[in-house]
């Protein structure tokens, strides 16, 4: 073998042992369990400190490494180095914005990592291992402000359209029809029991961020599309699976499955857009609030914490913003 290729593992084996940050693993578990935190939350918070936790390391020692800790002059053979909570101070977290900066993420992300050093610094000086947390001084990169992506309603409607009657068109449109009847996030919808739906008043109880529980309502093509797809589940549930929604296998659908089948029929209905499931829920809050709807209602519809977030959605057409113009202008 070459020696350049081994030189080549050795440095990637060296990068995939990440330097352990004394305490991530409790505070960790205090996200799950105190904070009621989402798996994709720890997920992300978990490689954040651990990126963190490699440039820390670096920074201590000397060695010149990007903001994941990696060695930018060779291979960094260092072993399984810890670093303690109490060697964090305001100018090593200033340092690995730079690190961020230079390795051209975008202000969101340097954002997000930021906030997950933050609530780290935060829980240890609950407990005691800090005074103060060093990296409450150290700002977020402005972010520019985007408009939520959505669809129009006529995009909408083609959407819902879409699936066709074979069984898992039938299941399809009953996601479709149930995610924009309701707003819900991905993850929402996907953990959904068919005991959370109430057909009877036309409601779904659905456990949010935080674990916090709200009731939101659905219409009658929700209803529709939902009875129409409980006779397929029952074929497919050989197994008693509790989801609502499942594949034809029995299994509950996951997030991933989700987002393909959503892609699937946004080509099928020839909308030529970069469109997630969350970008359903813009839609949902989005048409709600161009025909009139109040803000603080549909902020109890989305189970958002702060009205602040939902403020993003009052971004209303031109052709509504002129049509309230010349109903309402003495000379329009």
């Amino acid at each position: 073998m070459p020696q350049h290729r081994g030189d080549d593992r050795a440095r990637q084996a060296a990068h995939d042992v990440p330097v352990v940050l004394e305490g991530l693993a409790d505070f960790l578990v205090a996200l799950t369990v105190e904070n009621s935190s989402s798996e994709h939350t720890v997920r992300a918070y978990r490689t954040d400190l651990n990126h963190f936790a490699g440039f820390l390391e670096a920074w201590l020692t000397g060695r010149d490494a990007d903001y994941r800790g990696r060695g930018t002059d060779g291979p960094d053979l260092r072993g399984s180095p810890s670093v303690s909570p109490t060697d964090i101070d305001t100018a090593s977290v200033r340092a690995w914005l730079a690190r961020m900066h230079e390795a051209s993420l975008s202000a969101v992300t340097m954002g997000r990592k930021l906030a997950a050093v933050r609530s780290f610094c935060n829980w240890l000086c609950r407990n005691g291992t800090l005074q103060s947390n060093p990296a409450r001084a150290i700002r977020n990169p402005k972010a520019p402000q985007q408009l939520p992506r959505f669809l129009s309603e006529p995009e909408i409607v083609a959407l819902l359209e879409a699936p066709g009657d074979s069984d898992e068109g039938l299941r399809d449109r009953a996601v479709l029809e149930l995610l924009y009847a309701a707003g819900l996030r991905a993850s929402e919808l996907t953990g959904l029991d068919e005991s959370n739906i109430d057909f009877a008043r036309r409601t779904v109880r659905v456990l949010g961020k935080g674990r916090k529980e709200r009731v939101v309502p659905f219409g009658g093509s929700a209803a529709g599309a939902l009875a129409d797809y409980l006779a397929v589940r029952r074929r497919w549930n050989t197994r008693g699976n509790p989801a609502l929604f499942l594949s034809p296998t029995g299994n509950r659908l996951s997030n991933d499955s989700l987002r393909k089948l959503l892609a699937g029929y946004l080509d099928a209905a020839a909308i030529n857009k970069r469109v997630t499931p969350h970008a359903i829920r813009h839609s949902f809050a989005t048409h709600l609030l161009n025909a009139g709807a109040d803000l603080r209602a549909i902020q109890e519809l989305l189970g958002h914490a702060s009205l602040g977030t939902t403020q993003r959605y009052t971004h209303v057409t031109t052709a509504r913003l002129k049509a309230i113009y010349d109903k309402a202008h003495p000379r329009a």
